[in-house]
This record gives structure tokens, C-alpha cells and sequence, in this order.
């Protein structure tokens, strides 16, 4: 039998990390949100302008509205991107990139940011688990704090986008339109016209946000098993964008109206005073299915764009770690402890079998010779 007093010379499970963690100061938790912002902005960055062309693809088919007298210009996305090619070039494509990329670095490093800050709030310390409406809660924090850089950045990037569909018009009627820059339009929009749609994008970003980082948090620990190993550069950027799937096309009725709020109306086209007016009109002259025009569009843009954006974020985590930072997962030191603790019991159990075949002699087992009569 195994002596108990052996069996509490084997190694202890290790304590939590999470109980035994010290709190940091105030301004050590200052840098190290100023650390997730800085990254936050690198991957958001990447993200962007990996998949900026579909963006303008997304944008114009949505703003295409069918009051207009004549032929749609966009038969569809591939349609669009093919005629955008072929009237402004390859370079068309990244029309409005530079405002894109110098608000989207605070505008994804604020919403990465506020949903690890609330969510590690809202984690149970001893257990590290989170309720999902706490997950829901945190991801729409997020989702609404980046309105405040999202609105003006959006309705830069949106008027920028369609400038070559305006250019292309006033050629076909001989009429002379100046190109304007990204400073141009936010000095004719002014402090509050940058912030025309925010009632759009908060309908769009707090939903979003909230979908999209409870599915991701899922996906990663039910589907590639987060937890027990560590996920590779494939497993963070599929778990990125599968989230991205529903998150993004749910929320498709509210960017169209953000979109044709903040985009001026041409001349035949059906001009919309507000949310609400907007959606009656879009609905009665051009019926539900147009609440998801760009649909497609926007899945295949937000889908990878935040797969790459998440991937990065983590990747960069791990390879710059903040002083003190640690990556190494509860689930994988329990892993480990139970290994050696299996290797040693094994170990302790055939010391145990030598020690009772020694204490029975040398000859154990022997064939005992026959008695002499």
C-alpha cells in the first residue's frame, strides 16, 4: 500500500494566479493602458489598411440609391470594383486612406482598450470566468466610446470615397468640380458637422461591438480550445474573423443610414432629414432588402480587417509584453503540474513494488529444489 507520508512529499498544485496577482498601482495601471492604447493603434492601423479597397467598394454600393433617374451606377460589389479600376485606377481604391488611417489608430486603440478595461472589471477574480452579459456590457462600452473618433472619421472617409463618382458625373456634364482634401471637407462640416449620423454610428458601434467581442471570446475557448494551449498566428486571425461574420451583417441596416446621412445628396436624389426619416424613406421607396445593400461588402471588409486588427493586437502583446505581463495561461501550468505529478506518482509506485520485492528475498519467485527424503 502507498504511505500517506509519502504522498505529501509529492508537489502541491500550484496557487492562482489570479489570487495571488498583486494590484498594481495607479500609475502603473495608467501606463499600462497607455500600453494597450499604443498597441491597440499599431494593430488597428495594420488592420485598416489591409482591407480598405473593399471599405470603398462597401461604401459606394450602399450611398447608390435607386430615386436616382437612369441606370444604378453598380450593378454590384464586383461590378463596383471593377468600374473603379477602370475610371480612376488602382490608386481609386485607396481614395480617403490617409484620414482612414490617422483616425482609426485612436479610434481601434480606445475600443480594444475600454473593452479589456471594463471586461477585466467585470471578471470574476478567483475563478477568472465572466458572465456573457458582462461580455455583452463590455464589448458596447467600447462599442460607444469610439464613437467620439469614429463619426468624424467616418464622414471624411465617406465623402472622400464617393468623390470619384462625383468627378466622374460633372465630367460626363462638362462641369468644372474641384477635388477637395480631407482638411477642405472638415472646414466646410465644421466641430458639428463632423458629428452628423452619430446617432446612426452609436446604433451601429454599440451592437457591434458588443456581438463581436463576446463571439470572439467564445470562439477562441470553444472552438480552438484557449485555455489548455496557446493559439497560433491562424487560429487568433480565423477566430477574428468568424466573429466578425454576424457582427457585422447584423449591424448593416444602421451603417446604410449612417452612410446616406453623411453623405451629401446629389441632385434627384432623396435627401433625408434625420434617423428616423431616413429609415421611413429608404424602406418606402426602395423596400427592406435595402437596409442590407452592402452587405456582402461589409462582411468581407469588417471580417478580416478584424481578424488582422486582433491578431496583431494579441501577437504584439506577447512578442513586446508590458514589464510584468505574463502570458503563460493558468490552464496550461495545471496542465503541467498534473503531468509531473502523474510522472512522479508513477515513479513513487514502482519504487514501492522494488522495495516489497526485495523485503521478500532474493530468491522470489524461485522454483523451491525438491526435499530429500
Amino acid at each position: 500500500a502507498v504511505r500517506p507520508a509519502a504522498l505529501a512529499e509529492l508537489p502541491q498544485a500550484p496557487p492562482s494566479t489570479a489570487a495571488t496577482a498583486a494590484p498594481r498601482s495607479a500609475l502603473w495601471e495608467a501606463l499600462f493602458q497607455a500600453y494597450n492604447f499604443a498597441v491597440g493603434a499599431v494593430a488597428g492601423g495594420i488592420g485598416a489598411a489591409t482591407v480598405y479597397p473593399i471599405d470603398l467598394v462597401k461604401t459606394r454600393i450602399q450611398n447608390q440609391r435607386t430615386a436616382v433617374v437612369g441606370e444604378m451606377m453598380y450593378k454590384n460589389s464586383i461590378d463596383c470594383f471593377r468600374k473603379v479600376i477602370r475610371n480612376e485606377g488602382i490608386l481609386g481604391l485607396y481614395r480617403g486612406l490617409g484620414p482612414q488611417l490617422v483616425g482609426v489608430a485612436p479610434e481601434k486603440a480606445i475600443k480594444l482598450t475600454v473593452n479589456d478595461f471594463v471586461r477585466a472589471r467585470l471578471t470574476n477574480k478567483k475563478t477568472g470566468e465572466i458572465a456573457f452579459a458582462s461580455e455583452l456590457l463590455s464589448g458596447a462600452c467600447a462599442g460607444a466610446s469610439q464613437v467620439v473618433f469614429t463619426n468624424p472619421l467616418e464622414i471624411v472617409k465617406i465623402r472622400l470615397q464617393v468623390q470619384g463618382e462625383i468627378l466622374k458625373d460633372a465630367a460626363g456634364a462638362t462641369k468644372t468640380v474641384a477635388r477637395s482634401g480631407a482638411v477642405t471637407i472638415i472646414k466646410e462640416l465644421g466641430l458639428v458637422g463632423l458629428y452628423k449620423g452619430a446617432s446612426a454610428c452609436l446604433l451601429r458601434d454599440v451592437p457591434f461591438s458588443a456581438i463581436y467581442f463576446s463571439c470572439y471570446s467564445h470562439i477562441k475557448k470553444d472552438v480552438f480550445n484557449e485555455g489548455n494551449r496557446q493559439l497560433g498566428i491562424l487560429d487568433l486571425l480565423c477566430a477574428g474573423a468568424l466573429a466578425g461574420m454576424p457582427a457585422a451583417y447584423l449591424t448593416t441596416p444602421a451603417d446604410v443610414i449612417k452612410t446616406r446621412l453623411q453623405v451629401v445628396a446629389r441632385q434627384g436624389e432623396t435627401a433625408y432629414t434625420g434617423l428616423v426619416d431616413a429609415a421611413r424613406k429608404i424602406y418606402r421607396e426602395e423596400g427592406f432588402k435595402a437596409f442590407f445593400k452592402g452587405g456582402p461588402a461589409r462582411i468581407f471588409r469588417s471580417s478580416p480587417q478584424f481578424g488582422v486588427t486582433l491578431m496583431c493586437y494579441e501577437l504584439i502583446h506577447r512578442m513586446v509584453p508590458f514589464p510584468g505581463e505574463s502570458h503563460e495561461l493558468p490552464h496550461d501550468r495545471h496542465a503541467q503540474h498534473t503531468r509531473e505529478l502523474s510522472a512522479q506518482t508513477a515513479l513513487f509506485h514502482a519504487g514501492a513494488a522494488l522495495r516489497l520485492l526485495h523485503n521478500s528475498g532474493y530468491r522470489f519467485g524461485a522454483v523451491p529444489a525438491p526435499s530429500k527424503e
